[in-house]
Formats: C-alpha cells, structure tokens, sequence
C-alpha cells in the first residue's frame, strides 16, 4: 500500500509545510481534515516563523495572541508598504516675515499623525496634515523665553524651557492656548538647569540642574523637588509613575517621585545615548563602542544588565533609534513573539545593527546586520519596518530579517531628519519638509492609462485633494496680484507682493487722505451754496421793491414809498447777516481742515512707525 502524504507523522508534516507560504496553506487545508487540523495548530506557524527569522521572539504587529494571525497580519503589512504608491507633499518652514538668503534650519521633529511639530529659531510649526485649505496647515507659535536657555524639550502637546539661571517656562499648544504667552514656572533651580524633559503624550515634565536637583511640574506648577546627587544630571526622562536620572557615574530610578534607586553606570563611562523603554522597564545606556540594555522593573531583576562590547568588532556608534510608540505600551509577553521593540543602532561605516532589546537570554545580539554602500544620515524604525534616509534616496526593509521591502527615489540629498507614524512618513532637512503618505493602489481601477494600467479610487482621490490645494494657492497667488495691480493703479506706489500687512496699511493711509480730501470738498461746496443762497435772496428783494415802485407805471404813494424803503433796508440786513454767518462758517470749517490736517498727519506718523517696527 502506498504511503500518502496525509500520513505521514505530524511532526514531519509541520516540517514541510514550514516551507510553505499562506496562499498555499490555505489550499491544502481544503484537501483534508488532517491538514485542516494541521494548519491550524499553533506550533506550524511558530515553525513558520523559524524559518523565516529564525527566531520566535520579535515585535507584535497585531497584538494578536496567534502566531498564525500575527503571520498573516505581518505579511500584508508588508504587501502595503511594497505596493503602495507614494503621495509626496512639500512643505517649507519658514516663521520669519519676508525672504532670507539663509533661513533658519529646523532643529527638532515630532510627528504624531494627523500632526507634525517643528522646532526652529526659537518659534514652534505645527502642521495639519489632514488640512484641506492651505491657510489651516501651518500655524506659527512663537516659543521664545528672555535670553539664557539652556535646555528644552516639546511634544505635540506642550513645550517647556529650562534656563541658565535656574528659571522653567512653558507653553501649551493645544486649541488655542498657543496664543498666549510662554509662561513662566512658579519656582526655579538654584543653579542652571542641566536638563528637561516631557511626559510622553502629556505635558507633565521633569527638570533637574547642575546641583543634582529633581523637580516635577504639574501645569507650570511645583510638585516636588528631590535633592538626589551632588554632581550635574546631563539626562533625564519620566513616564507616569517612573523617572530616570543620569549623572556623570550613576543611574538614578525614582518610583513615584520619592522611591530613589541608584546604580552605577556599565564601564563607568559617561553615557552618550539615553533610550527608554518605558513598557517592558529596559533602558539603554551607551557610548561610542558600547552598548548595555538596563531593567529598571523593581518588581523583578531589577539592575539585570546585558552588555555589548563594539571596540572589538571596530564598530564606532553615530546614534541610535527606538520605536517610540512600543516603548509607550506596556508589554504583554502573552502575545505572539513576545511583544518584543527592536532599536537601530548606526554606526559611523554606514552599517546598522537591529537589536530586540526584550529578547530573553543573558546576551545581547544582532538580530541584523546591515550594510550599505552610501552614507547612511538617519534611520527610524517601528515594528514592523527599518527606514535608512540616504543621498536622496529611502529604503524600507524588513528589520526582522533585512530583507529589502521597497526602495523611494528623489528625496532629500542629505537628510537630516525621518519621523514614522502610522504607515506615514516625515523626510526633511533644512527648513523643508516632506511628507511622505501611502496610498493603497489595490482597490477597484477608475481610470485606465494609455499604458494599460489603472489606478485606484484612493489614488484618484488622493491625488484629486493634492490637485485642489495647489489650484486653490495658485488662485490666491492670482487674486493677490490682480488686487496690487489695482491698487497701483487706483494710488500709485509700490506695494510689496509677499507682504499682506504691508499693503494692508498702505491702504489704510492711502484711504485716509482720500477722506480727507473729500471732507475739504465738502467743505468749499458747503461755502459756494451758502454764498448763492445769499445773493438769491438779495436779487429777490430787488425785484419785489421795482415791481412795487412800477406797478401799471403809476406814481407811487408816500406810505408806499416808506413801505419800499423798509423792504430795501430788511434785505441789506438779511444779506448782512448771512455774509457774518458765512464767514462763521468759513472759520469754523477752516478749523475743522487744520484739525482734520493734524490729525493725518499723526496717523502718517504712526503709521510709518509701525512700518519701520514690521521692517526691523
């Protein structure tokens, strides 16, 4: 009797279908109830992921308790990122009024979908990604503090600032408190404060100085202050009830800001790179040619230190990334892989190092190894996908097992800066941002190409907004022009085409003369109408006295001859109170015109000050 595949021992079966991808099982687990049962054990899909990363404990991307859910989750994620069109989006930072031949950089990034904060010259962007209209994605938030500071630190939500002379300030950028101004703390440090930073996703912080002080702030409000060293604390970082401080030779570990734990630091050397893993109580502490992974869990191996010598290997370290956004869950050892967070680590030969920091073991190691021909600037990393920004080019690979998922062209030629947040991305350098978002291009087609091929209903949609957004700033670039053309015209002068204010009060002045000289014309015609009405009356008077002394051409009487010298002498009288009250009249509107002349005059004044002041 021939021995059939179906009976083989479960053991081997799973073997065999290891090798198998989902599309395939899905098919032979129509063929029988063996297979059936099979493919829906959990140890196949472990087996899977074996052979395919060569390890069982990785980042949960589902945060699904199955291997064999988390398996199929993980592979159309990265069918998303490798097929799915890139819509790009530039935007230019730029706070300050007018054209700088060097504006000032962006020195600071934080990208939390549907928003994006940028740091430069003293001054807080915060973009609106989903903005439709052009005039709501940018809002400028001035940040700055009287001189002196020394450190700062800022999330989406809230920026503080710590200065030399011990002050705290602070401004929240939530609704629109961002109109108010930087406020200052109520109580400071003694000495210059050293460091500051944000509570992830609030805007509760920490500060600590150069005298080894801890302060907690609460809404620019003291909490407590903790003496906890007697040397500077160069780095510090807080997360609900856990706070860490480092010095020049000890870690410090505060649980509820009074539980103090300290240690000292692996090699007793100063610490360069401070990386936190808040969900699974890890932190990791570096130099240049060393690398060590902390617990600071005090409920369980707390101090359990796992180290990585670098100077061996002739590995110099750039800098080192984390995923953020796993760092902040608590982790769940439950869930398929362990829910473990990988770091990037860069290193100056243009290699990086992806390292599973809650992996369990004693040793710490590579999962992968990566090197690449050009200069590596920055990377980031999240769960799922490593992104290394090079000369103007991007690559997305699988950091599980390095494997290239999709390369992005025509980028910055030296990036500076790479932000990830739900399957979008930040690209920038200088003053300039791109941002970076997947369309799914799998959808229904609903239009066909001359090529052939077709694109999504998304795609169209997408690209149909873009297209809206730059007719609309073309539209207002056109009715800005036509209005300066008019306004040359109407007054004469040069207007400044990237100045609203500036043409704002130029019409403002120019308006005012024009009332002006229309309240004089006013004036003259009120003063030639009294003047007429003067001598109609006059000639009036005339006229009735010659009829009178006329009539049928008879002799007048003695009574009708005083009666025409009463008449004659009533209309000199009338005609010389109407010339006293005209000239009233001329006065007082002559003072009316040197008023009216003063008061332009200051208003010119003012006006030109105020320009001088928007120049400057």
């Amino acid at each position: 009797m021939p021995l059939l595949l179906q009976d083989l021992p479960a053991e081997v079966l799973i073997a065999i279908f290891g090798h198998l991808d989902e599309a395939d099982l899905a098919t032979l687990q129509t063929l029988s109830r063996r297979f059936r049962a099979l493919i829906r054990d959990e140890e196949l899909w472990k087996t899977l992921f074996r052979a395919r990363l060569h390890t069982i404990h990785f980042p949960s991307f589902s945060l699904s308790h199955k291997f064999s859910t988390e398996f199929v989750h993980r592979r159309q994620g990265i069918h998303l990122w490798k097929h799915n069109r890139a819509v790009k989006t530039k935007y230019v930072i730029q706070p300050t009024r007018g054209i700088q031949l060097d504006p000032p950089s962006i020195e600071r990034v934080v990208f939390d979908y549907p928003r994006c904060a940028c740091y430069n010259d003293g001054i807080i962007t915060l973009v609106q990604l989903h903005a439709r209209r052009q005039r709501q994605r940018l809002t400028y938030i001035p940040c700055t503090t009287p001189q002196g500071c020394s450190t700062m630190d800022f999330n989406i939500n809230a920026a503080v600032f710590g200065r030399f002379d011990g002050r705290v300030y602070g401004k929240s950028l939530t609704n629109k408190s961002y109109l108010t101004p930087v406020a200052e703390f109520n109580a400071g440090h003694a000495t210059s404060v050293t460091a500051i930073a944000m509570a992830a996703g609030g805007e509760d912080c920490v500060s600590a100085s150069e005298n080894g002080e801890i302060i907690w702030w609460n809404d620019t409000k003291l909490v407590k202050r903790l003496q906890i060293s007697q040397t500077a604390i160069f780095k510090v970082a807080m997360n609900r009830e856990i706070t860490v401080a480092v010095d020049a030779k000890t870690v410090h570990v505060l649980h509820e800001m009074d539980d103090v734990h300290s240690f000292p630091l692996p090699y007793g050397a100063a610490v360069q790179f401070l990386k936190m893993d808040f969900g699974a109580r890890v932190m990791v502490l570096a130099t240049t040619t060393s690398i060590s992974i902390v617990s600071f869990n005090k409920n369980n191996d707390f101090r359990n230190v796992k180290t990585m010598d670098l100077a061996e290997q002739n590995l110099t370290i750039s800098d080192i990334f984390i995923d953020n956004q796993t760092t902040l869950r608590d982790q769940d050892t439950q869930l398929a892989g362990g829910d473990g967070c990988y770091i990037a680590v860069l290193f100056t030969d243009n290699q990086v190092g992806i390292i599973n920091i809650r992996q369990p073991g004693s040793q710490l190691k590579f999962d992968t190894l990566l090197q690449f021909e050009g200069k590596v600037f920055t990377c980031a990393i999240t769960n799922l996908v490593l992104v290394c920004a090079l000369d103007g080019i991007l690559h997305i690979i699988d950091p599980s097992n390095g494997e290239l998922i999709k390369t992005v062209q025509k980028t910055e030629k030296m990036p500076q800066f790479l932000k990830l947040s739900q399957g979008r991305m930040i690209v920038g350098s200088g003053n300039t941002i791109h941002y970076l978002q997947y369309v799914n291009d799998d959808s229904l087609p609903a239009k066909k190409h001359s090529h052939g091929k077709s694109r999504s209903n998304k795609w169209n949609e997408t690209l149909h907004s873009e297209l809206e957004m730059f007719e609309e700033h073309e539209k207002l670039s056109e009715q800005r022009a036509r209005e300066n053309s008019r306004l040359q015209d109407l007054y004469g002068g040069d207007f400044d085409e990237n100045d609203e204010e500036d043409i704002q009060l130029k019409i403002a002045l120019l308006e005012s003369q024009q009332a002006v000289l229309e309240s004089r014309m006013n004036n003259q015609e009120g003063h030639s109408e009294t003047a007429m009405n003067s001598d109609d009356e006059l000639q009036r008077a005339i006229r009735e006295s010659e009829l009178l002394h006329n009539n049928a051409g008879q002799p007048v009487a003695l009574d009708e001859d005083e009666e025409l010298a009463r008449i004659l002498e009533q209309s000199r009288l009338d005609s010389t109170e109407n010339d006293g009250w005209a000239r009233e009249q001329v006065r007082g509107n002559l003072a009316t015109e040197q008023h009216l002349q003063q008061h332009d005059e200051e208003l010119e004044l003012a006006i030109a000050l105020s320009l001088s002041e928007a120049n400057s």
